[in-house]
């Protein structure tokens, strides 16, 4: 074999060798990277560590970075440095909770792509501004799980398959298959069973539509009735008066509480239970343009009586509403634009039942602002509140359908933005 062969052969293994470890550093720092691929992870607090939720994700976060770091000896270096900005608690409890780690990170000297699967690299070989959720759940006396990393610097989180749990810890309404209700030939029934009985509803169908509604009559408003096997409450009428029509025994009986309206030619009509006795209806009407008069009442004996609880001190039109017990409330009136600004969230919260009302501020992360804009009215499970951003009627973001998902630790006085909901897969195609 002569030389000029012997060096081309040479020359050809290096080049497949440098292929092949390309393809390695393109993989890890260009190509997705699972980051959660080494988790769950679990640590034992000792006894003069301090046990705040903020320290906590800390210390998951640096024995997260030592794996990169190369600080065992059996990983492979890839960061040179790693140092946190700062630990936010974003909701949760003790049990379980979520935190948002604010990092940068230094690649180890190579020649590295001008893109990471964690954010854009500079010349200095430093990645800024990473955000990570972390999802942490207590498991022993003074044990603690890192369950899973969400990534919102890309904003697209580790979110499971469109399910109901899914859908509930995003904060949509899961529809209650079990219990619904029908119009066919001019009549309303309801079933309890999935279908297997429906027993009429006493009322002409004319009445459930009433006020300043123009939509089809095959299905009810929105909001406007609840079906339960313990409660079922129907809104009737929405000019001169509206009426309460309910039953607590599956449609055996029924009450009807007529409540003099106050606002004539009825819009929205949003009625909802949060105890035995304890309830709400928020109405709205007397429509000019964009604007619209709004009235809140209460119940607290089960909706034999109700009362005015007050209004929300602005003309805006309601896009929705709710209470979450019997003092904190929240109602949207759709996007608001400021000096020509881009549309943001125009949402006001209660906490004292109504009689006064504050509006929320709703930190819409800059890249997003004129994309998410109408808040929804938030859910709450025990201290965690989640509330959802969407689009508006006009949005076309990935579809349209992508929302803006928020949290909140303080009754939804304050929230931080968390990731997108993505129920059609959207994101990424």
């Amino acid at each position: 074999m002569n030389i000029t062969k012997k060096r081309s052969l040479l020359l050809g293994g290096l080049i497949i060798i440098l292929l092949f470890v390309g393809g390695l550093i393109y993989y890890y720092f260009y190509y997705e990277e699972d980051v959660n691929k080494p988790l769950p992870m679990t640590a034992e607090m000792k006894e003069d560590d301090n046990q705040e939720l903020e320290d906590i994700a800390y210390r998951f976060w640096f024995a997260y970075m030592s794996q990169y770091k190369g600080d065992d000896v059996s990983s492979w270096k890839r960061l040179s440095d790693a140092r946190y900005n700062e630990f936010q608690l974003l909701a949760g409890d003790e049990q379980e909770f979520a935190v948002k780690a604010n990092f940068w990170v230094e690649l180890e000297k190579g020649n590295w792509s001008t893109h990471h699967s964690w954010g854009d690299v500079k010349e200095d070989r430093v990645i800024e501004g990473i955000e990570w959720t972390f999802r942490i759940k207590k498991t022993g006396e003074k044990e603690y799980t890192l369950l899973r990393i969400d990534d919102i610097s890309d904003a697209i989180g580790d979110l499971p398959p469109l399910e109901d749990t899914y859908q509930k810890e995003a904060g949509i309404e899961v529809p209650d298959e079990y219990n619904r209700y029908r119009i066919e030939n001019d009549k309303l029934e309801i079933t309890y069973d999935n279908g297997e009985t429906w027993k009429e509803v006493p009322v002409e169908i004319n009445r459930l539509f009433e006020g300043d509604y123009n939509g089809p009559e095959n299905e009810l408003i929105e909001d406007s009735y609840l079906i339960s096997p313990q409660r079922t409450v129907f809104i009737v009428g929405g000019n001169e008066n509206i009426a309460v029509m309910q039953s607590t025994d599956q449609g055996e009986n029924w009450e009807t509480t007529t409540i003099p309206a106050v606002i004539q030619g009825i819009r929205i009509r949003i009625i909802d239970f949060i105890s035995e006795n304890n309830g709400f209806l928020i109405l709205t009407g007397g429509r000019t343009m964009s604007w619209e008069g709004n009235i809140i009442y209460k119940t607290e004996d089960g909706g034999k009586t109700w009362e005015e609880a007050g209004n929300v001190p602005t003309e805006r039109q309601v896009t929705s509403g709710g209470f979450i017990d019997e003092e904190l409330g929240f109602v949207s009136f759709g996007a608001i634009n400021v000096n020509e600004s881009p549309g943001m969230p125009d949402i006001y919260r209660t906490a004292d039942g109504g009689n006064t009302w504050s509006k929320i501020e709703v930190p819409i992360p800059a890249e997003y602002q004129g994309i998410f804009t109408v808040a929804e009215t938030p859910t709450f499970d025990d201290s965690q509140g989640t509330m959802l951003v969407n689009q508006g009627p006009n949005g076309d973001y990935q579809g349209g359908n992508v929302k803006a998902k928020f949290v909140s630790v303080d009754d939804g006085a304050t929230w931080s933005f968390a990731n997108l909901v993505d129920p059609n897969d959207v994101i990424g195609r």
